[in-house]
């Protein structure tokens, strides 16, 4: 019998950690047994779409995705969604609400072409439209209208092909090349087909799959000139996941897609063969790009007669990814809104709150929730800064409908009265820690709900008033970070509930930043800093209590996975990484007050290792 030093070429390993090379066979000593990395092929579940959304156009790669117009539960659209990574954010809206339009390009140089419109049910258009990483601009049209038309290349380099001709009930063959300026009509196709699945360059493509009508799986490759037979699909699929600026002719994936039905196979293109891959968790068709072979995302797309929002990962590597998720965690003891709350997922304390107003004290060790020491004075709305055994509290509602002054110290254990707020307030943000925390904004007087822009700074001993106020004054708002580099964003405004303003704070002076993307208020909860920064819930008219999540990176607002029960006026954590770990507890449903836990864990990975045995 061989050894495996005679079979490969080099002897066992003896090692005391795992290593990360693919396929190597080593001895750990550690464990005591033989292993391996193993590449591995999953699809693994990510943020969804901010709406339903099928056949629509999409371009890009898979950290920086362009996903534009499409179907929705609410009919043809306008809008852009760009992915990250992680998360999506809505960048500038079409001209034109359209639907099975095709694009190609990157998400700062994408183009959207043809598609039918919302002018009828038979009409398509020729349209083409550039986008530079903001805003969409109508340029010249193509030569040919028509739907579920596919492309591929970049922007000023791509190729669209084949189609559906809704005016003549025609699929159509033709094959035209933009430049960046022009469309030029060139070498058909050998064969009529719709719904294509594309990939690659203008000058070196894949055509495979569609329908014409029957779906096929016959591929074809084009080298800028001529069209010659490519190796098949294994199976035939039209309106798959494919195409995407990373993807080439000699990697590929197709993702989904509609044999006659909803579609969960994916297949890898090598430049030589199709072979079959991971199965998606959500049969559709209608969605997706990739980076090649080895990464796609395929966001929203069709179930069967209903648009999705669902959107799943594709990754070949020797890592197993994890998908960023909300799961539940203990309970807390009290069913309580408007409390305020401070620490870290295993280490968070939670403060006052209502109804009725109450000096309740819980702390949470990642696990359950336990009573504690009651602050000195009842109150809600109030906000917190700090960690579990070293916490300030301040402002707020008293039971008699004043605002607060009050500060307290939390040492872990126990509540004890520090120097006043120069001006009593609630229903408004703070951020920092026990000795150098910001107040801002909030109801404050005369009367108990005037909006006001007033920020206080403390510095360990006592409140002093900021030069610089909030550029608006504000109620309800959610804030994060430090008294160097804060941020406050959301909450409501005379005469509107909700709204989606962002300013950051350097200590001294307020910048406008990114506005996010869904409008909340009351209390929704802040996890984080101001370069990671997470904000889960709220709620706003008409919608009611929310469930969506955002992540702010510094600069970018963009979704996060949904806690499962939709909820407002909640406490998280000012203190936490909002980036990799967060908490979201109590609040109110929109009928009664919870007691629930939910914590946030990013995305994970972890190196494919599996140990070898004999069976």
């Amino acid at each position: 019998m061989a050894t495996y030093k005679e079979l490969h070429g080099e002897a066992v390993r003896d090692v005391s950690s795992d290593p990360t090379t693919t396929g190597e066979i080593f001895y750990n000593s550690s464990t005591d047994t033989f292993r391996s990395v193993i590449q591995l092929d999953a699809f693994i579940s990510a943020t969804p779409l901010p709406t339903a959304k099928s056949t629509y156009q999409r371009a890009g790669t898979m950290t920086a995705g362009l996903f534009c117009a499409g179907n929705t539960p609410g009919g043809f659209s306008t809008s852009t969604e760009e992915w990250n990574g992680s998360g999506f954010s809505q960048g500038g809206a079409i001209g034109t609400a359209l639907y099975s339009n095709t694009g190609f390009g990157t998400q700062t140089a994408g183009a959207s072409a043809a598609g039918r419109p919302t002018n009828g049910t038979s009409g398509d258009t020729n349209a083409t439209f550039e986008y530079d990483g903001s805003t969409w601009t109508s340029v010249n049209a193509a030569n040919t209208a028509g739907r579920t038309r596919q492309s591929f290349g970049i922007q000023t380099a791509a190729a669209m092909v084949g189609g559906f001709a809704a005016s003549t009930s025609t699929y159509l063959n033709a094959t035209e090349e933009y430049d960046g300026t022009n469309w030029t009509t060139v070498t058909a196709m050998p064969a009529t087909r719709a719904s294509a699945n594309c990939f690659g360059t203008q000058t070196a493509g894949i055509v495979c799959g569609g329908n014409a009508p029957s779906v096929m799986a016959t591929a074809l490759a084009y080298d800028g000139t001529n069209w010659t037979t490519s190796p098949s699909l294994n199976t035939a699929k039209a309106r798959s996941g494919a195409g995407g600026t990373g993807a080439t002719n000699t990697a590929g994936l197709i993702m989904g897609g509609t044999p006659y039905s909803p579609a969960a196979v994916a297949e890898r293109w090598d430049g030589t063969s199709f072979s079959t891959s991971a199965t998606l968790s959500t049969a559709r068709y209608g969605a997706g790009i990739s980076d090649g072979s080895t990464n796609g995302i395929i966001a929203g797309g069709r179930m069967s007669t209903a648009p999705t929002a669902v959107v799943e990962e594709f990754n070949s590597s020797t890592n197993v990814i994890t998908a960023a998720a909300w799961a539940s965690g203990g309970n807390m003891v009290n069913s309580l809104r408007t409390r305020a709350g401070s620490g870290i997922q295993t280490a968070a304390l939670a403060s006052g709150g209502e109804a009725p107003r109450t000096n309740d004290t819980e702390e949470y060790d990642g696990t359950s929730w336990s009573e504690q020491n009651n602050m000195d004075t009842a109150r809600n709305q109030l906000a917190a800064a700090g960690t579990q055994t070293a916490t300030i509290v301040f402002g707020g509602e008293n039971p008699g409908t004043t605002n607060s002054v009050e500060t307290e110290s939390y040492n872990g254990t126990s509540w004890s009265e520090v120097n006043d707020l120069g001006t009593g307030r609630r229903d408004f943000s703070g951020f920092g820690t026990s000795t150098a925390a910001v107040a801002v904004a909030g109801l404050t007087p005369p009367g108990v709900s005037t909006y006001n822009a007033a920020v206080e700074k403390w510095d360990g001993t006592n409140w002093t008033a900021a030069p610089n106020a909030l550029p608006t004054a504000t109620a309800s708002t959610t804030g994060w970070g430090t008294q160097t580099a804060g941020l406050v964003s959301g909450g409501m405004v005379p005469g509107t509930v909700g709204i989606t303003t962002t300013f950051e704070y350097d200590g001294t002076n307020w910048t406008s930043g990114q506005a996010m993307n869904v409008a909340r208020a009351f209390s929704a909860s802040g996890n984080g800093s101001q370069t990671a920064a997470l904000i889960t819930g709220g709620s706003t008219p008409p919608t009611g209590e929310l469930t969506s999540s955002e992540h702010y990176d510094g600069s970018t607002w963009s979704s996060r996975p949904s806690i499962s029960t939709a909820r407002g006026q909640s406490n998280g954590l000012q203190s936490t990484s909002g980036a990799t770990t967060g908490l979201i507890a109590g609040g109110y449903t929109g009928t009664a007050d919870s007691n629930a836990t939910e914590e946030f864990t990013g995305e994970t990975t972890a190196v494919n290792v599996k140990t070898i045995t004999t069976s």
